[in-house]
């Protein structure tokens, strides 16, 4: 390892790659872990509105949750996603929907006013890359201001550890639109990247590296993860690099 990190002979080195794409969610920042601690928070909060004191109650709703998000296959607003969830298990019109639906949003609100933790040695990889002057995108399906907002935070956090600005190109795919190639295919043109000079990396097989691997990215790097089912080995993965960690990719 050199003196940022890197492997001799790295894959970074050799010229063949100029751009960097990261998917934010999952990817750079811990999200999922996020998003579950804050909805088991609110689900145990109406659980107690709703008299339901069963152990169980705030996981259910939790677990509700997700299923209709795997269900609609695009990301939305949580508030909305919370109501979606209570009204299936609960029914409509509740007693206290009032006070429920003016708690969500008032909670939803400053959720999205917060920022989710960074993954371990996510600034380590992001300094690598800068140092070798490699060009680093940023892809999210989420609120443009959410978005903005994270890339924010990681750009404060890295002058914070490292001394210096890091430019970091993003771009945000609406969640009123499906995960699928088109929202990678914006990305790439807006960053004006190269598919054949540019390597992805992302956590999810389906959403992240199949579409991009269909727009002619050559380098695709998934970072596995247990929680996707859709990322169990596969054909395609003879054109897949899988680690278990971002920082993995300083072995590369």
């Amino acid at each position: 390892m050199n003196k940022v990190g890197i492997k001799e002979n790295s894959i970074f080195t050799k010229g063949s790659i100029e751009n960097v794409i990261f998917d934010l969610d999952d990817t750079l920042f811990q999200t999922g872990e996020y998003y579950k601690s804050n909805m088991l928070e609110m689900a145990q909060y109406i659980s107690k509105l709703l008299d339901d004191s069963s152990p169980e109650s705030a996981e259910r709703i939790y677990q509700e949750g997700v299923a209709i998000h795997k269900e609609i296959g695009h990301p939305m607003l949580l508030n909305k996603l919370m109501k979606l969830a209570i009204a299936k298990i609960y029914g409509d019109n509740l007693p206290n929907q009032v006070e429920i639906d003016s708690y969500l949003d008032k909670t939803v609100e400053l959720f999205y006013k917060g920022t989710p933790r960074l993954k371990e040695g996510a600034l380590h990889v992001l300094d690598m890359l800068d140092t070798l002057s490699i060009r680093i995108g940023i892809h999210s399906h989420s609120q443009p201001e959410w978005t903005e907002s994270k890339v924010r935070y990681i750009q404060n956090e890295f002058k914070e550890k490292y001394g210096r600005d890091i430019q970091l190109l993003f771009h945000s795919t609406s969640i009123e639109e499906k995960k699928d190639i088109q929202g990678w295919e914006d990305a790439l043109k807006s960053f004006g990247f190269n598919p054949n000079t540019t390597l992805v990396v992302g956590d999810n097989l389906k959403d992240d590296i199949l579409p991009t691997q269909e727009l002619g990215v050559r380098v695709l790097v998934l970072i596995s993860n247990s929680r996707y089912s859709s990322n169990a080995q596969s054909k395609s993965d003879k054109d897949i690099i899988r680690i278990e960690n971002i920082e993995n990719l300083c072995e590369l």
